[in-house]
């Protein structure tokens, strides 16, 4: 685990204290939270939008848990912000069967599901409610919203996650991991449990002229492939990769391959090395999955599509 991780989930002593000192900034994060979450006009698109989020910081199992809903449901666009993208505004990065953008102007994770064949859309954009509409236009059966919880005037079918590691404190931060009290969890539609509503497992075959590297939240997760690569290296959450730093991490341990989840194999596949994606995957439980069909039968049972 890095420093961070510590902190948030298995604090020491002084970390503990750090956490009680910065209560008095977390009160401030509360009320700018709140403020921003709740005081805006309510959007109805009086169609079926699944939200998947979750109150502690990333690493939850958004993006795979999204694939997974986009392969049990036809037809779905899925919109993001494109978090440390390099374009600003909307941009559509799938519409159909390809990418339509570079990684640069999509970020990783929109990407990522721009190579998920289930997906039939994807869009970026900082205005949530503008993408909305243009993937409902583009013909999108059912909207997916990655990272969205706290958007409450868009009414839609909030889905929270919650993994099997908790944060230490209930707090929220800087104190704690979370971005909402914890009390908002009540606001969700369903609340998805790690091993009781879905499951998450990887898989990798070991490989010694491998290198491991990703730049992914909680990178610990991966810590059973380690053993399966020469080296490790960690950067952080959606870092752009340098070809010439990759080189020389294969140079210094004498590999010829990168071992890495697919977010990072997006940004790193034009540069010409030979890579071992890490398969992360979710599977989804039959009582989430009936709660969902539900919710999208109700519209057309009002003469939705």
């Amino acid at each position: 685990m890095t420093w961070l991780d510590k902190y948030f989930f298995k604090p020491n002593f002084l970390q503990k204290c750090l956490a009680f000192g910065l209560l008095p900034l977390s009160l401030i994060y509360i009320l700018s939270a709140i403020l921003n979450s709740h005081f805006r006009k309510k959007v109805d698109f009086k169609k079926p939008i699944i939200s998947v989020g979750n109150l502690s910081f990333g690493g939850n199992g958004k993006t795979p848990f999204c694939k997974a809903l986009a392969r049990e449901f036809e037809g779905s666009f899925i919109v993001l912000r494109g978090y440390k993208r390099k374009s600003k505004g909307m941009v559509i990065v799938k519409n159909g069967d390809k990418a339509l953008c570079s990684v640069k102007e999509s970020g990783d994770e929109a990407m990522e599901y721009a190579y998920e064949e289930s997906v039939k859309g994807v869009i970026v954009s900082e205005n949530r409610e503008l993408a909305i509409a243009k993937a409902f236009e583009l013909g999108a059966k059912i909207v997916i919203l990655d990272d969205a919880f706290s958007k409450f005037h868009i009414k839609k079918f909030d889905v929270l996650l919650e993994s099997k590691l908790k944060p230490y404190f209930n707090f929220v931060l800087p104190s704690g991991a979370y971005r909402l009290p914890k009390f908002y969890e009540k606001k969700a539609d369903f609340l998805a449990l790690e091993g009781r509503d879905f499951y998450r497992y990887s898989f990798t075959k070991e490989n010694p002229k491998a290198v491991l590297v990703t730049a992914i939240a909680k990178p610990f997760r991966l810590y059973e492939h380690f053993i399966k690569a020469r080296a490790c290296y960690f950067f952080k959450d959606h870092y752009e990769f340098k070809k010439e730093e990759l080189e020389a991490l294969l140079k210094k341990h004498n590999c010829d391959t990168l071992m890495l989840t697919f977010k990072d194999f997006v940004k790193v596949k034009d540069f010409g090395f030979k890579c071992q994606v890490i398969e992360l995957n979710i599977e989804l439980e039959e009582n989430l999955k009936e709660e969902l069909k539900k919710y999208i039968r109700s519209f057309r049972a009002f003469g939705g599509e």
